[in-house]
């Protein structure tokens, strides 16, 4: 089994609400080997002084702090810089992770020499209610990452001896997702394991709007990190909003 440092990335801003759950989620893993890094983006409420108080007993966690509100893929990034470990992995302050996640996403790395790896997910709501089920794929290609998206950035484990540090792209939204273009086109396929390991949160009030603003930043990204045509880019975009209608249609989005 590899044993092999995990460093985790956890961007928090105003993330009072969820981070003590998110964190304990991480160093309750039967994995131990980890460091958990959170950057807080100068949030107003009680974020930092909750994580202070989870650093002061327990080591692994970190708590960096950003002097100016600067977005999420800034958050990542400072994470990415100062992560130790050999595996970078990712969750949202508002997500958790299960039993096991490590413990089963490590070994599956290490038997298929894979570079970058995910899993499938639980969808819950913003009270922790369980409201669906996000499947993934066995192997995520480059082709089929484009045109469905499969991959929840909460789920995501990369190694940094195959790959370097790569970060996110600069981007206010679905930077994830131009981080695993960049990956994919450089290693190959992603793994995926169909059993869940994460919690996944949505939010319901602002669903609508995040459609809208997602969508966007999709096509942004597929140009700027896909260096697509514009041919090939409307082609793959296609894929996605169709994906978002019939989602609609089916009353799972």
């Amino acid at each position: 089994m590899v044993s092999d440092k995990v460093s985790v990335v956890i961007p928090s801003y105003n993330s009072a609400r969820y981070i003590r759950e998110s964190v304990g989620s991480v160093i309750s893993q039967d994995y131990q080997n980890v460091e958990v890094v959170v950057v807080d983006d100068s949030s107003s409420d009680s974020s930092c002084e909750i994580i202070e108080e989870m650093a002061s007993r327990d080591h692994r966690i970190v708590l960096l702090k950003l002097d100016v509100r600067s977005g999420a893929a800034i958050a990542r990034n400072k994470g990415i810089e100062f992560s130790t470990g050999r595996y970078i992995a990712f969750l949202d302050a508002d997500d958790i992770w299960l039993p096991g996640k490590l413990t089963a996403q490590m070994q599956a790395m290490q038997d298929a020499g894979a570079a970058l790896s995910c899993t499938a997910a639980r969808i819950i709501n913003e009270h922790g209610e369980y409201v669906g089920f996000r499947s993934i794929p066995a192997e995520i290609t480059f082709s089929l990452l484009l045109k469905k998206t499969p991959i929840i950035n909460s789920s995501a484990i990369y190694d940094t001896r195959m790959l370097g540090k790569v970060k996110m792209p600069d981007v206010i939204r679905r930077q994830d997702f131009g981080l695993w273009i960049e990956i994919i086109r450089r290693s190959g396929p992603a793994l995926g394991l169909i059993k869940p390991f994460v919690s996944y949160r949505v939010h319901s009030e602002s669903l609508s709007r995040n459609k809208f603003i997602s969508a966007w930043y999709t096509w942004k990204v597929l140009r700027m990190a896909g260096r697509l045509s514009m041919v090939k880019s409307l082609y793959y975009f296609s894929f996605y909003a169709l994906g978002g209608v019939l989602g609609r249609i089916r009353g799972i989005n």
